[in-house]
């Protein structure tokens, strides 16, 4: 039976929704559903008033995690915040080249800067100097500085770097028009975190551009006791293969966890 990975987990404390996910308790959400192994990263909003220092913290914090938890935390990702300028820089050396996580995490939403802004080409240049890295970018319907066509320009700037865009499937607007961007740049996956009920669009994406292109996201901590976003992938009208894709073989193969 094929594993569980997630590939949205963030760990940390948010002084910008009030939400806090310790290691063990997005440890104990994945265990209550089944959830094998998971992709980490900061959560959006933590406290930066010291800027790079504070990021150059939480990139810490994520690498003595996987090294805490090596068989469930598998992925760790880090952050280089636009809002920082040319320290962002800086904090991509030092969580891909000091620390060595795999790739960087970026909600703009956050930050304040919009996806597309030239800081961000700036940073995702600096990426690039570090082959394999990869990267997550959140989109949010109700976001102007996120929305889906600004990922799409820097994957077309970008086209080698594999991106993968945190819960796009928010909204049914938003899922239709993702499915034209995706048939566009060839490196972009998506997560599944936020489908809510809308279960078909499941279905409606593996057939338009394949269940290879989707990895299982739950956005732990945020949620509670269940999951409801496995459920939808579980109970969606798809092939095992395809659940199978979307629960454990596309994240092996967006990451090179396996050759």
């Amino acid at each position: 039976m094929a594993k569980v990975y997630d590939v949205h987990v963030h760990v940390g404390d948010s002084a910008a929704l009030y939400v806090a996910g310790s290691g063990n308790i997005t440890l104990e959400k994945m265990d209550q559903n089944h959830v094998d192994g998971a992709a980490i990263s900061p959560i959006p909003g933590f406290e930066d008033p010291n800027g790079k220092e504070d990021a150059r913290h939480i990139n810490t914090v994520i690498a003595q995690m996987l090294k805490q938890h090596p068989d469930r935390y598998v992925v760790g990702l880090g952050v280089a915040e636009p809002n920082h300028g040319k320290a962002a820089m800086e904090e991509v050396e030092h969580a891909l080249g000091e620390l060595k996580l795999d790739g960087i995490m970026f909600h703009n939403d956050f930050n304040g800067v919009e996806v597309d802004a030239p800081v961000m080409f700036d940073i995702f240049r600096k990426i690039s100097e570090f082959k394999g890295a990869k990267v997550m970018v959140h989109t949010a319907f109700h976001s102007d500085l996120e929305p889906p066509f600004m990922i799409g320009r820097l994957a077309e700037k970008f086209p080698d770097m594999k991106i993968v865009i945190g819960h796009p499937l928010m909204t049914l607007n938003q899922s239709h028009a993702l499915i034209q961007l995706l048939k566009w740049y060839p490196s972009l996956y998506i997560d599944t975190c936020y489908t809510f009920h809308h279960s078909y669009i499941l279905e409606q994406l593996v057939e338009a551009i394949g269940s290879d292109r989707m990895i299982f996201g739950s956005d732990n901590p945020y949620y509670g006791s269940m999951c409801l976003d496995k459920v939808l992938v579980e109970t969606a009208k798809i092939s095992q293969q395809d659940k199978d894709n979307i629960f454990c073989h596309t994240f092996e193969k967006f990451f090179d966890l396996k050759a």
